[in-house]
């Protein structure tokens, strides 16, 4: 599990990019907060912007919490 501050950044970065103010818990999937094909990819570029990483596009996280370990993977490289 990513640590609390890079979930918080990530869910932040998926605010700000997705226009929403829903609340996200690790467990919500990107579907139930909106998010579709597009809009995830469009998270992705925002996030590794965000982080300065590049993310591995073959990664298909389902959920918020997944995302945020993605992202936090791709910083301990």
């Amino acid at each position: 599990m990513a640590d609390q501050k890079t979930f918080e950044r990530v869910c932040d970065v998926i605010r700000e990019t997705a226009g929403l103010d829903d609340e996200m818990k690790p467990e919500s999937t990107l579907e139930e907060i909106g998010l579709d094909s597009l809009g995830t990819v469009e998270i992705l570029v925002a996030v590794e912007d965000e982080f300065g990483i590049q993310l591995d596009t073959e990664e298909n996280p389902k959920t918020v919490g997944e995302f945020a370990d993605t992202v936090e993977a791709a910083l301990e490289k």
